[in-house]
């Protein structure tokens, strides 16, 4: 607690336990190794996602199942996905365009594409702003309001009244 002097203060002041404080941050940096180890594990090698660059001339399928493989061999000699292929603008619209007719294939090359796909602090925080900020309230600096919105953090409201005194009439 030497480094964070502030929160050290805070700590004291509140009285309390530095241990709290250590546990919960250890938990989360432990879940937060969990999720990039997930994310990110260490024994892919990027040639296995060859086929996703470039479906139409990949030569290395051993790591795709037999559906897989089959699928990709259909999608590869179809001469109208190949144009597809060609003028969509990212690999993302293609694979997404492709979902009807080849779904596992598209579902595993978006996985790998887009790892971060849950998207819920981010729908959640668009959520709260739409309903903090409306017609009556748009000038409204949102920054503080949005982050107890979405913090799992409860506020102690009680308290924060406890400590506000009510402005004296002139």
């Amino acid at each position: 607690m030497d480094m964070f002097s502030e929160l050290n203060d805070f700590l004291e002041e509140n009285e309390f336990s530095q241990n709290i404080v250590k546990q919960s941050t250890i938990s989360h940096l432990y879940n937060l190794s969990q999720w990039f180890d997930k994310y990110f594990p260490e024994d892919t090698t990027p040639q296995q996602y060859d086929w996703i660059l470039s479906p139409f001339t990949v030569s290395n399928t051993h790591h795709l199942s037999s559906d897989m493989i089959e699928a990709l061999d259909d999608l590869s000699s179809d001469r109208g996905l190949k144009i597809a292929f060609d003028t969509k603008r990212t690999l993302a619209e293609f694979w997404i365009s492709v979902a009807k007719e080849y779904p596992q294939l598209s579902a595993a090359a978006m996985n790998v594409l887009l790892p971060f796909g849950t998207t819920y602090l981010c729908e959640r925080t668009f959520s709260a702003l739409s309903y903090i900020k409306s017609k009556y309230r748009s000038r409204l600096e949102v920054e503080d309001d949005l982050r107890i919105a979405v913090s799992q953090i409860k506020p102690r409201i009680d308290l924060l009244c406890s400590q506000h005194r009510a402005h004296s009439s002139h």
